[in-house]
């Protein structure tokens, strides 16, 4: 072979291998990847003992996305490393995972690593669980637990996604996350006195900041202990109106204040002053604060459901004025009831199928645990004021509440001013109605009119018909006349 075609040749096979490198993929066709990624090798094993680790590594058994799921930034919002020693530094290298913390491990401590649910293929197939790692750089590691729940008080539901700690009277720091719940578990603490704090951890730096809500409690941890935390914004600036609204044809004024005030707090006629324009007092009924007015109201609807219920009965006790008939009642009832069951089970069995579908097939375990309640009273910034009479229209007014008490016991007594709305223009209505009663007088007019003509224009033709009717008549015996009296020739 010449040597121009031989360099030609060789040219083509060096671009059809470098070609054929560039484009390995997985052949085409088969199942879809639905399966999310698995944990094939933890280093150091789980509860080893003694161990001082460069660093904790994760080896899964397909490559990871350096994006996880769930809106989190990176990989390092998943990791929780216990106790505290500076920052998680998360290394990503495909399939594997290196964890460690920026200074270092310390010595004699047991470390308890999780990571969050989050950790997704290249499929966006996401791990949903939550990944434990325990070992010991030094002795043996206490089987221990803390755990409970964190609320967000104010909203009257759980602080999810918050940061429960234990601090040590050495200043070592214990941390985990909480759930979508508020519960919260710490594992293998060592025992002794320990003050548990819990926050809001709204941008995610694992650091309590000042504007965020926060709890404490203090426990003495021998094997294990529970605790809840009832966390809010703590401040030293007092509860200011953020709102006031009338109601019920300006006969009831809702103050609305910026936080909650305490849960005991009580509030007095005394305690409201609404004053008008030239400083003189409106007359007060009552003052409610919201639970007390959520009360009021519950117990008027259940009066009038009661009566409802009791008329219904009645009726229904006549109409079943035998035992055949209360059989079939009661057996239509519990029909309904258990209709209803059937189907607010097959709708949640239908939600599980769609999200099931959502994951490719697969269904994640159901959280059989009843979500957590408060066992403190919930908070409110509301208060109602009803005043003796209506207040007048497009007038201002000043209100001011006394001694109003917020959560971190701050007294302060906020005043705000409002206006009442402008009554509707009576001239308006008046002349609304003149004109519709204008329209309706003129529109029967017309009909009687049209009424009137279609009976005239009736009885014209029918008096038109009988004349020519008669005409015709005498013209018929006139000519029969004409006939008879004809002589003959």
């Amino acid at each position: 072979m010449p040597r121009g075609y031989r360099g030609v040749v060789g040219l083509l096979g060096l671009a059809l291998l470098v070609t054929g490198c560039a484009n390995q993929a997985l052949p085409p066709g088969g199942p879809p990847d639905v399966d999310p990624p698995l944990v094939v090798r933890i280093t150091p094993g789980d509860s080893a003992i003694g161990v001082q680790p460069k660093s904790v590594e994760l080896v899964f058994d397909e490559v990871i996305s350096e994006t996880p799921a769930g809106g989190n930034r990176d990989l390092r919002e998943l990791v929780f490393i216990s106790p505290k020693s500076g920052e998680p530094r998360v290394r990503w290298a495909r399939s594997r995972l290196s964890i460690r913390p920026s200074k270092g491990w310390k010595p004699n401590a047991v470390y308890s690593i999780v990571i969050k649910p989050g950790i997704q293929d290249l499929k966006n197939n996401k791990i949903d669980t939550t990944i434990r790692i325990v070992f010991s750089t030094g002795g043996p590691i206490p089987a221990t637990r803390i755990d409970g729940v964190a609320f967000d008080w104010p909203a009257g539901k759980g602080l999810a996604q918050g940061v429960v700690e234990a601090i040590a009277p050495d200043s070592t720091t214990y941390q985990v996350a909480t759930d979508s719940a508020g519960r919260f578990e710490l594992r293998h603490v060592p025992p002794g006195p320990y003050l548990l704090r819990a926050f809001a951890d709204r941008n995610s730096n694992r650091e309590l900041e000042p504007l965020e809500l926060w709890d404490t409690t203090r426990v003495t941890l021998v094997a294990s202990a529970r605790a809840e935390f009832y966390a809010f914004g703590h401040d030293t600036v007092g509860l200011r109106i953020s709102e006031l609204a009338v109601q019920d044809s300006n006969r009831v004024l809702k103050v609305t204040f910026d936080k909650p005030y305490t849960p005991d707090q009580g509030f007095t006629l005394d305690d409201v002053v609404v004053k008008r324009p030239d400083s003189s007092r409106v007359g007060l009924r009552r003052v409610q604060t919201a639970a007390q007015k959520a009360l009021a109201d519950s117990q008027a609807v259940r009066a009038k459901a009661d009566s409802v219920a009791r008329v219904a009965a009645a009726d229904q006790a006549k109409r079943d004025s035998t035992p055949a008939l209360r059989a079939r009642t009661d057996s239509i009832a519990r029909v309904r009831r258990a209709d209803s069951v059937s189907a607010a089970e097959k709708k949640r069995k239908e939600q599980l199928a769609q999200l099931a579908k959502s994951r490719g097939g697969r269904l994640l375990p159901e959280d059989t645990l009843p979500p957590p309640k408060m066992n403190r009273p919930p908070l409110f910034t509301e208060l109602y004021v009803t005043f003796d009479s209506a207040l007048a229209p497009a007038t201002q007014y000043r209100a001011q509440v006394s001694g109003v008490r917020s959560l971190s016991r701050v007294v302060k007594s906020p005043t705000r001013t409002f206006s009442t709305a402008k009554l509707a223009k009576k001239d308006s209505v008046v002349q609304r109605d003149t004109l519709a009663k204008r329209d309706t007088v003129a529109k029967r007019d017309t009909l009687a009119k049209r009424d009137t003509l279609a009976s005239r224009d009736t009885l014209a033709a029918r008096d038109s018909l009988v004349r020519r009717d008669t005409v015709a008549r005498k013209d018929t015996t006139a000519t029969r006349d004409t006939v008879v009296r004809k002589p003959p020739r």
